[in-house]
């Protein structure tokens, strides 16, 4: 009997380590390759849906520096990255623009119902959105 479980299970242990792991809905990676074209970087995922109220964050996985920029001027606060430190949000009219350097780590809270595109105010081909839902995203 055992031995009529163990080639099932073994094949569902590897079924199960290959699926692709989860990736949280309020976080983000950005990326970069220097040895690629810079239209070949970004944000992972490009595109989020989240609930209203939530904080997301960005994480700089690549070796240069960029922004999370909002691409149209509505008004949200971001929050402060670190301490002292705080993201310049209405200086420019835009509703966000946070920088982040090599492995550092940004938030932004949404805590407005609507659309919100963002960019990488130094690398402009890279686009992102964040749709954020009242109530549960389906």
């Amino acid at each position: 009997m055992a031995r009529t479980l163990a080639a099932p299970l073994a094949l569902l242990l590897l079924v199960v380590s290959c699926a692709p792991q989860a990736v949280r809905a309020d976080e983000v990676r950005i990326f970069d390759d220097p040895a690629k074209p810079e239209k070949e970087w970004g944000y992972d995922p490009a595109w989020i849906r989240v609930p209203v109220g939530t904080t997301v964050t960005f994480t700089n996985a690549g070796v240069v520096y960029h922004t999370v920029t909002s691409s149209e001027g509505r008004v949200i606060i971001p929050l402060p990255t670190s301490a002292g430190a705080s993201p310049a949000a209405a200086s420019f009219g835009r509703a966000f623009d946070v920088g982040a350097s090599p492995a550092e780590r940004v938030t932004i809270h949404f805590d407005t119902v609507g659309r919100f595109e963002y960019h990488c105010g130094v690398h402009p081909d890279m686009r992102g959105v964040v749709e954020v839902c009242d109530g549960a995203c389906r």
